[in-house]
């Protein structure tokens, strides 16, 4: 499949797979924890700016919580770049801000908090290295206050890691030309503003503003990706970059397009052509007028209306960075990393062995949990060719073949359709992306060091044991879903380490995990013998023991250039 028609299949399935992105999300790192620390009787009180923060004591790690980092985006601020706060007064900051307004319409507006963890002992002038980590969901789901990310292990190897909020569904992404920024783009300018404030006051709290790392997952990588070919790039507000199951969908959304996926369904186009290639013409929203009166009327939407409105979108799933020539995204990712248009900092990126697992799971009762072949292409079929494409529907049928060919499983095994469908979300939309994505920032001369988490047996939270479903339906690892997507978080952030199912082995492998994480973060350089990207050295993860494969074993096992590269067959 040619990578021109590739990326026009992309923006055709981006909607089914962003929804289970989101869904993934809820049930593998759960919902918000609340104010665990209200009561607490050990705090710490912190001197920053003109602000004194009274922050839970952890024992080793002091937790700064709840922190406001910009104004309200609410009032003249909703549908608008953020504006700074100034870090002043008496704040208690032992429990986490607000989530911000989630796809089922609960959180709040007012949600732009961050949260500061450090070590107990460190002092001002220590200059520690600060990680700040975007959270995932696809863009509609997700906030720092996931417990999975609380008292992170990281801090324990002597870095701040501080945990932002950003504003996420049509509240950060709405594309519209009458607003003051057209593109929206309003969620990752927030990711800048919380990097301005870390520049501004982290120093108080023992960091080095001049050794940052910004670092995510699944839509926290994609955000990395972007901030790394935005117009902000070269600011010198982050330094190096860590991109976890973040390179799906690189093409993004064009502005035009952008208009006609989202932007219609809140307002009058106001002018805009009729016409988008390839896309349909649409109805105006509920807002019309002057491009002043649009603006008013979105802005005094109720928080409900606006969810209704992006709800009943058909295309509502699609929440996308938009970009647009002389805008804060200029270029799509895909293209910035082709033409070498990408920040100067070194780079970890990689993804999961079945990331695709649980996104495959989490569809398999629309289609009869896929027990025969005509069950299975019906799948495939919706999941490659949702807009029912002649064209793509022979592509559809090609894929339905090639992966039963390879898929774990055979005759008698009902299993082998389940795994095939897995294994097509993995490889088109996760890692052929990713090692795309390594071969060209290396090519761009960025130091890059490419990871494969590859531990089939990564244990499932049990509080989340609604996932237990999937073990059987599937032939990858002890519990199933092998190394699925966001998994390899908590060996990164620690807290599989009390997990009842861990082994000893995986506690050395997340050992290793936030050794290479933090070294990367200190240095530049994850160490323990993990070399920059040459296609020879792709680190394999995994609790026997880390090695190095191969790109082409790497392809091989993802069928990158077996299938996915071949010409688009019609």
């Amino acid at each position: 499949m040619g990578q021109e028609k590739l990326r026009q299949w992309k923006k055709f399935s981006a909607a089914l797979w962003c929804l289970f992105l989101s869904l993934s999300l809820a049930l593998v790192l759960g919902c918000s924890s609340s104010d665990d620390d209200v009561f607490l009787e050990r705090t710490v009180e912190v001197e920053a700016g003109d602000a004194t923060l009274t922050c839970a004591d952890k024992g080793d790690i002091v937790a700064c919580r709840g922190i406001p980092y910009a104004e309200p985006p609410v009032g003249d601020l909703r549908f608008a770049p953020p504006a700074p706060r100034l870090l002043e007064g008496n704040i208690r900051a032992t429990s986490f801000g607000s989530a911000c307004v989630q796809d089922d319409g609960s959180g709040s507006e007012d949600c732009l908090f961050l949260n500061v963890f450090f070590p107990k002992d460190t002092e001002l002038g220590d200059n520690l290295p600060v990680m700040v980590w975007i959270h995932g969901g696809a863009l509609i789901q997700g906030a720092s206050s996931v417990p999975g990310y609380d008292l992170p292990a990281l801090v324990k190897e002597g870095v701040i890691v501080v945990t932002i909020n950003y504003r996420l569904n049509a509240f950060g992404f709405l594309p519209h030309p009458a607003l003051e920024d057209p593109t929206g783009n309003f969620g990752l300018k927030d990711q800048v503003a919380a990097l301005e404030w870390v520049k501004d006051y982290i120093e108080d709290f023992g960091g080095n503003p001049d050794n940052v790392t910004i670092f995510g997952e699944s839509a926290g990588g994609h955000s990395v990706l972007s901030l790394m070919v935005s117009s902000r790039k070269d600011s010198g507000l982050f330094h190096k970059a860590i991109v976890q199951s973040g390179s799906y969908s690189p093409e993004q959304t064009a502005l035009g397009a952008g208009y006609y996926i989202l932007g219609s369904f809140f307002g009058d186009l106001n002018g805009y052509p009729d016409v988008v290639p390839g896309f349909p013409p649409t109805g105006a929203g509920p807002c019309s007028g002057t491009n002043e009166e649009i603006r008013a009327c979105l802005r005094n939407l109720t928080t409900d209306e606006v969810m209704d409105i992006q709800l009943a979108a058909p295309t509502w799933v699609w929440i996308s960075p938009v970009y647009a020539a002389g805008t804060f995204l200029p270029k799509n990712i895909q293209t910035a990393l082709t033409d070498g248009d990408v920040a100067n900092v070194p780079v970890m990126i990689g993804s999961n062995r079945h990331e695709g697992t649980l996104f495959a799971g989490l569809f398999l009762a629309q289609f009869g949990y896929m027990g025969d072949e005509t069950q299975y292409r019906a799948g495939v079929s919706a999941l490659i060719n949702p807009t029912g494409e002649p064209a793509y529907e022979a592509f559809a049928t090609a894929a339905g073949d090639y992966y039963l060919n390879v898929a774990p499983g055979g005759a008698g095994d009902l299993n082998l359709y389940r795994n095939a469908y897995s294994m097509i979300w993995t490889d088109a939309t996760f890692s052929c992306n990713a090692l795309a994505h390594a071969s060209a920032l290396a090519a761009a001369d960025r130091p890059t060091y490419s990871y494969w988490f590859t531990d089939a047996d990564a244990p499932i939270n049990p509080t989340y044991s609604t996932l237990g479903f999937l073990s059987s339906l599937f032939n990858f690892g002890a519990w199933g879903v092998g190394a699925v997507h966001s998994f390899e978080i908590q060996y990164i952030f620690g807290t599989v380490q009390t997990h009842p199912d861990v082994t000893p082995a995986q506690r050395n492998l997340s050992d290793r995990m936030i050794t290479y994480w933090t070294n990367f973060a200190k240095n530049g350089d994850p160490g323990e013998g993990w070399t920059v990207y040459n296609e020879t050295n792709i680190r394999d993860l995994n609790p026997a023991g880390d090695s190095d494969v191969t790109a082409a074993g790497f392809d091989g096992a993802h069928h990158c250039t077996a299938f996915w590269a071949v010409p688009f067959p019609i």
